[in-house]
């Protein structure tokens, strides 16, 4: 299986702009939309079918500057794991459990203001960080990508994802 920048024939770089991402999707589009293969065998239809859901999982992962960090660090052995890194400070774990229960007595109190201001809180943080990743890719590229930087690229892209994770399992205050 090929990775989604090769899969959109996109360099392997992570300064990628919303506009080249679309491009890509839709030149591949125009070669492999299921449409175009209407009148074509079942197995070509198929095929096309396979490609064009390749082409969009590649775009969806590539569009999120989290997902396209995550797979540029896969490319070069540095994948992330599901669990919580070790490598992350006590510090910073710390500040999301926190934040976890914060957000968890707001649901349970019904306090919705409270919630906003975790969950705000929670995405300044995320923009933060992907803007701090976007530079240290930026730094890594223009230093011809030495592996001796990839440990510390890959703590600033786990630490993302936990904030992102963390975002993600907030629950919203039930509608009464």
């Amino acid at each position: 299986m090929q990775d989604s920048f090769t899969l959109l024939e996109l360099p392997h770089t992570f300064d990628l702009e919303a506009c080249v991402l679309r491009g890509a999707l839709l030149k591949g589009s125009l070669q492999w939309h299921p449409d175009r293969f209407a009148l074509a065998s079942a197995e070509k239809r198929a095929e096309a079918e396979e490609r064009m859901a390749s082409l969009n999982c590649a775009h969806e992962k590539l569009v999120d500057p989290l997902h396209r960090a995550e797979e540029l660090l896969s490319l070069h052995g540095q994948a992330l794991g599901n669990g919580t890194d070790q490598t992350s400070s006590p510090m910073f774990l710390m500040e999301m459990m926190e934040i976890k229960e914060e957000a968890e007595e707001a649901v349970q109190s019904g306090d919705r203001a409270r919630l906003a201001i975790a969950t705000a809180s929670l995405r300044k943080d995320e923009q933060e960080r992907i803007h701090a990743i976007t530079l240290a890719f930026r730094d890594w590229e223009a230093a011809g990508r030495p592996d001796s930087q990839l440990d510390q690229l890959r703590g600033l892209v786990t630490e993302a994802v936990y904030v992102r994770r963390t975002l993600d399992g907030i629950r919203p205050i039930p509608q009464h």
